[in-house]
């Protein structure tokens, strides 16, 4: 459950993302587990959810100790940063940094068990890839070009 004022809007990362509604000092707790409002399910209970549940879980859901959290509230719009700007500790998720009001709030997606969390990172690290190969080409062709 998120414990600070935030609210949802667009992501310059990815779709939507939390951002921080008050400026957040660095150590302060902005999320913890709440039963009854966050929601464990071990991987049986996940395998006999319909399959449209599960896709949804894949999407919004982490896999954290071997069992899969859906947050209660939108913590699940929380984007991946290489740069996170908050970290786990303790069982919370603490700001690693001061977070400035209006700042987006960013979770390290491989901090958590990275079965759900891989198909985002896999599809990031494939850009990150294509990327790359795009320039070494764009590089040959430049290369080329000159020896004419």
């Amino acid at each position: 459950m998120l414990l600070v004022k935030t609210y949802v809007d667009k992501s310059p990362i990815h779709g939507l993302g939390v951002f921080a509604a008050e400026t957040l000092p660095k150590g302060t707790r902005i999320w913890v587990f709440v039963e009854g409002f966050d929601q464990f399910y071990t991987p049986k209970q996940f395998r006999k959810l319909p399959k449209p549940a599960r896709e949804f879980l894949k999407l919004y859901g982490y896999k954290v100790d071997g069992e899969i959290l859906f947050p209660g509230d939108y913590d699940r719009h929380i984007n991946h940063s290489d740069n996170p700007n908050t970290v786990l500790h303790d069982g919370y998720v603490i700001t690693s940094r001061r977070i400035a009001k209006g700042t987006e709030i960013t979770n390290d997606y491989s901090e958590f068990d990275a079965t759900l969390c891989a198909a985002f990172l896999k599809e990031k690290k494939e850009k990150k890839e294509k990327k790359k190969d795009k320039k070494k080409k764009a590089k040959k062709k430049k290369k080329a070009s000159r020896r004419k």
